[in-house]
């Protein structure tokens, strides 16, 4: 393998769909979802990331995955008003433009586990999903610990906890904002079949890049799940949105892009090796991705 970080294939395990910063007129709607495309596209560009699963719509998985098959792999989210999970499951299982589901376990608004959890009304969505081998991001906010019982219960399940298990600004309470259930994140770690989505470290910090203070942190995280269960997600677009100006950073413009790429991959904490796993390779690995193609760029003359 390269020595060269160029040479790695940056896969991001979360992105947004970003929104056009101006108002749209009545004749532009119909392409909507094809601009923010477009914008996902660019920034993706511009940082260096190959690939991003679209944590979205299903108008823009849809959307993307006609213009650029494969590098918009569709992550829809499955809710707890969902009439018939087992029949969801099928049904992403069944998309070609789909290689997981987000179950939302938790509540952001209170940094809470969903009271539907403990009734079992995510039950049969573990259950399909084991069964047809589809992997399941949870959003736990905070309430990560509860997930052993789903691990156990489903041993052939992939698992992914978001958000590095803890609850995070600026979607969550401030006072949620704590490393407090990191440990119930560790504690996960004697399962094989869960993995852990890196996103939003930077938030927890109290420092300005390239935020030293999360380490101690990652240092823990890596050395409980190793760094084959661990896999980078930006969340873009939700970290530029933090309100954190820190020191003599002269606009409030939360974490970019970049940074919450450039944090890992600029480190000297981890090896090359290790990079490659972490931001491209258990992500490539565990969702059995596309090969990187040459007609994923901008189309020509499209401006």
């Amino acid at each position: 393998m390269s020595r060269n970080l160029e040479a790695l294939e940056i896969i991001d395990a979360q992105i947004h769909e970003p929104a056009p910063g101006a108002a749209w007129e009545e004749s532009q709607k119909g392409q909507y979802a094809l601009w923010q495309v477009e914008l996902a596209r660019e920034a993706m560009d511009a940082v260096g990331v190959d690939i991003a699963l679209a944590v979205t719509s299903e108008r823009f998985i849809d959307a993307a995955h006609e213009r650029y098959p494969g590098r918009f792999p569709g992550v829809p989210v499955i809710f707890h008003m969902n009439a018939d999970m087992d029949a969801e499951v099928r049904r992403i299982r069944a998309h070609p433009a789909m290689v997981a589901a987000r179950a939302l376990v938790g509540d952001y608004v209170t940094a809470t586990m969903r009271p539907e959890f403990a009734d079992g009304v995510y039950d049969p969505l573990y259950a399909a999903a084991e069964e047809v081998g589809l992997p399941i991001f949870n959003s736990t906010h905070g309430g990560c610990g509860n997930m052993a019982v789903i691990a156990k219960r489903h041993p052939d399940l992939t698992l992914i906890i978001d958000h590095i298990g803890v609850a995070q600004h600026p979607s969550s309470p401030p006072e949620a904002m704590s490393w407090a259930p990191f440990e119930d994140l560790l504690e996960l770690a004697q399962y094989p079949n869960v993995h852990v989505k890196l996103c939003g470290a930077p938030l927890l910090s109290q420092e300005n890049y390239p935020y030293e203070d999360v380490w101690p942190y990652l240092d823990r995280l890596f050395a409980a799940f190793g760094h084959e269960r661990v896999m980078w997600g930006s969340d873009y677009t939700r970290p530029r949105s933090a309100d954190l100006p820190r020191g003599e950073r002269p606009r409030r413009r939360g974490i970019t892009y970049a940074e919450s790429l450039n944090h890992l991959l600029h480190s000297d904490r981890l090896t090359h090796e290790q990079k490659a796993l972490v931001l491209g390779g258990n992500a490539r690995r565990l969702f059995n991705l596309p090969a990187l193609s040459q007609d994923w760029g901008p189309p020509p003359m499209f401006w």
